[in-house]
């Protein structure tokens, strides 16, 4: 299942391929996917994970693998994307506290570059929440020299970042970025078009673009979700290049 590596990224999303008919397995997420994190939301702890195991694998962790399947099937492979489609793809939702127990009460995953790693690389990103679904775009401090990278070009072609960052936000999407205070309010969320980039971006220590799917839209597209996902990642694809070769494409 794994793709086929390309040297480079695709230039345009209008260069993927069209396919007629999805080939699909995956068959949605069903309510009692949402009702286990909803209780994991609830008591997010070792103990409750625990006692949810099996309904967690059966209702969370297979169907999730179904939709990454459809995705590389319908997606990946057809478009000859340069992405490890298997290996650490997935969050887990056990926490790495040093042993607290703490528990996440919503699993995500992201393809990535064979040369990076999922958390060191740009993340187009698909996550299950206890009240919906998330389509997402993100890159970070993990990403070292290709974040820097990233916000130094959006800083000196601010007229090209705004033209990505609002045909998002015009399709949906919210523009948020964190600054290096970690308090959550000090994370400004942009749900309407920017006429200027926020002063402080350049602070930033993570930036992303989400749209969420209400829970009840999920359960009714079904495994249509699988559609819904490859338009998403046509439409974040733009700023999703523009932030994937910023390091490699930077002038010497």
């Amino acid at each position: 299942m794994r793709s086929t590596p390309t040297k480079s990224l695709p230039t345009s999303s209008e260069s993927f391929a069209d396919l007629d008919t999805l080939a699909l397995h995956f068959e949605g997420f069903g309510p009692k996917a949402f009702g286990v994190l909803d209780r994991l939301r609830a008591h997010p702890h070792i103990e409750q994970y625990r006692k949810e195991k099996e309904d967690i694998k059966r209702w969370v962790k297979e169907p999730f693998r179904r939709y990454r399947d459809d995705l590389v099937v319908n997606w990946v492979l057809p478009n000859h994307l340069p992405f490890e489609t298997e290996k650490n793809v997935f969050s887990r939702l056990l926490k790495n506290d040093f042993g607290a127990g703490g528990c996440h009460h919503h699993l995500w995953m992201a393809f990535y570059r064979p040369s990076r790693r999922r958390l060191s690389d740009v993340q187009l990103s698909h996550s299950l929440y206890p009240d919906g679904f998330v389509f997402g775009l993100y890159v970070g401090n993990y990403a070292k020299s290709l974040f820097r990278a990233a916000k130094k070009r959006m800083e000196e072609q601010p007229r090209e970042t705004l033209a990505h960052l609002n045909a998002l936000i015009e399709s949906g999407y919210t523009f948020t970025y964190a600054p290096t205070v970690t308090k959550a309010t000090s994370s400004p969320t942009f749900a309407e078009p920017l006429d200027v980039l926020p002063d402080d971006l350049g602070r930033a220590k993570g930036m992303w673009v989400r749209r969420k799917l209400s829970k009840e839209r999920v359960l009714d597209l079904g495994g249509d979700l699988v559609g819904t996902a490859i338009e998403a990642q046509e439409e974040m694809w733009p700023l999703y290049r523009w932030w994937a070769t910023a390091e490699s494409e930077a002038p010497q």
